[in-house]
């Protein structure tokens, strides 16, 4: 009887002590961002998924949690690691300009992802991120696409779907698998200077991109959060298939770097890799950064950057067309007036089809495929609305609250391309974020918004969307991850 009473009173007494070590551990101070309490070991991340399931996805939890604290800025805590979130246009916009916040976090998550490399441009920083993403901005300009160049490219490969698509005979499809091929071949065609004609090799690097992009998916939450479980569970937790998948990608990217170093003449540069090893082998060296690592992470970047969000963007903007039949009228409309009957839009057209243009904006309003953007590291303690931001603190933007925002969108729920057309002109809003901003704004956005337009007007120019039943039409809410996508869908294809 006396040791079971001693033994209740030691679990009190060690109970007490935990709650007492944890508030103390917890702690705030009076000028740090309010949040939720964070529980032992686990932080707010029971709390953080209940809301994320309640409301469909993360962005929208933190913005619950910002307007349930009455504040753009506050305090999650994940595991053993502080992350503060920020929203509103305001607030957002101070770190984007501010170059205190240029700085990217290197924790054992973000190593996984890039191979152990901090090279590259997503998620590398300091002066010689600077170098390589000023690098990367003047050598896209020149390699000319985002001009006719990338139009020709483009359409070429839309001219090979439109036969494939001519023995589909109206069947319901998934239109994801239609337009990936041509994105990495555009894409492909960028870095190597030709596509993949091999369709077996085509569709294994198609494939390993989709692997790799669901596994970050189902592993990134756990792996950023309790980064010491992959060496107790390697495979339950995600690591063991992750470390695969990079060991597939490097190997075959690495084959197409040797078969590029083996032909390189200098003076006959066409393509990304020629060029960057024009400036590993004449011109800065590996001194200034210039080596095979720093070039295998920077076609990593480009390929996880380009492949993914463009062709989620573009499956957005066909499932928002099946949706919504009145505004595909409009746009056909449009197109068959502005463009030739047997031509594909070009570049040079977008002055001519402004509400082609806004349907593209507003569908990446609503649906922007990286509603949360960071992760952002403060390089020095500073103070965001008077609130105090640790030096090394851990910043993510949600892009969702401004996009979302009634004061600055009428009716922010809703799909209205015409909000973005003025007498008749194209006029984007200056408070969208599409493309990132400040020094970490995408490198790539141009060709991203160019091979979009192509694409998307291509293939609405030829095509019309219909919904397999008129009773029955696709959910336009996302199924979420770390990035968002469209649930699957099939649409019928009608050739016009």
């Amino acid at each position: 009887m006396f040791l079971q009473m001693l033994s209740n009173v030691l679990c009190v007494i060690v109970i007490c002590l935990i709650t007492i070590l944890a508030a103390i551990y917890f702690a705030k101070s009076k000028d740090a961002p309010p949040g939720p309490y964070p529980w032992p070991i686990f932080g707010n991340l029971k709390l953080l998924r209940k809301l994320s399931k309640k409301f469909g996805g993360q962005h929208i939890a933190f913005l619950k949690l910002s307007k349930t604290y009455n504040s753009d800025v506050i305090n999650i805590r994940l595991g053993s690691s502080n992350i503060i979130v920020v929203c509103g246009l305001e607030s957002i916009q101070k770190i984007l300009r501010d170059e205190n916040y240029d700085a990217r976090p290197w924790n054992e998550f973000v190593k996984i992802r890039n191979m152990g490399l901090k090279k590259g441009i997503t998620m590398a920083d300091g002066s010689e991120w600077k170098k390589m993403r000023g690098w990367l901005v003047r050598s896209l300009r020149n390699l000319g696409f985002s001009r006719n160049e990338m139009s020709k490219k483009l359409n070429d490969e839309l001219e090979i779907i439109f036969d494939k698509l001519k023995l589909q005979n109206t069947r319901p499809l998934h239109i994801k698998p239609i337009i990936a091929p041509v994105i990495i071949n555009g894409i492909w065609s960028l870095v190597t200077g030709k596509r993949i004609h091999e369709e077996k090799r085509l569709l294994y690097f198609l494939d390993l991109m989709e692997r790799r992009a669901k596994a970050f998916d189902i592993a990134g939450g756990m792996l950023s959060i309790f980064p010491w479980i992959r060496h107790f569970a390697p495979k339950t937790s995600g690591y063991e298939l992750l470390v695969t998948l990079n060991n597939e990608l490097k190997i075959f990217l690495m084959d197409t770097i040797e078969e590029h170093k083996k032909a390189y003449v200098k003076g006959s540069e066409n393509d990304l890799i020629d060029m960057f090893l024009t400036e590993m082998y004449q011109e800065n060296g590996p001194e200034e950064g210039f080596t095979e690592d720093q070039l295998l992470m920077i076609l990593i970047d480009i390929f996880i950057a380009g492949v993914q969000t463009t062709t989620v963007t573009l499956d957005f903007l066909f499932l928002y067309m099946t949706v919504n039949q009145d505004v595909q009228s409009k746009l056909h409309n449009e197109l068959d007036s502005a463009i030739g009957t047997n031509n594909l839009p070009q570049l040079s057209d977008r002055p001519i089809l402004p509400f082609t243009e806004a349907v593209i904006t507003e569908s990446q309003r609503l649906r922007l495929v990286t509603p949360i953007i960071g992760p952002r590291r403060a390089l020095n303690e500073t103070y965001l609305n008077g609130y105090k931001i640790p030096k090394n603190a851990c910043i993510l933007m949600n892009v969702y609250s401004i996009h979302t925002d009634s004061t600055l969108f009428e009716n922010p729920h809703l799909f209205n391309p015409e909000r973005f057309i003025q007498d008749n002109v194209y006029t984007p809003s200056k408070k969208l974020i599409l493309f990132g901003g400040g020094h970490r704004r995408c490198p790539g956005e141009t060709v991203a918004r160019s091979a979009i337009f192509l694409l998307f007007a291509g293939i609405m120019k030829n095509y019309k969307l219909l919904p397999v039943s008129s009773n029955d039409l696709p959910e336009t809410d996302p199924q979420s991850g770390l990035t968002i996508s469209p649930k699957p869908y099939e649409v019928l294809l009608v050739e016009r």
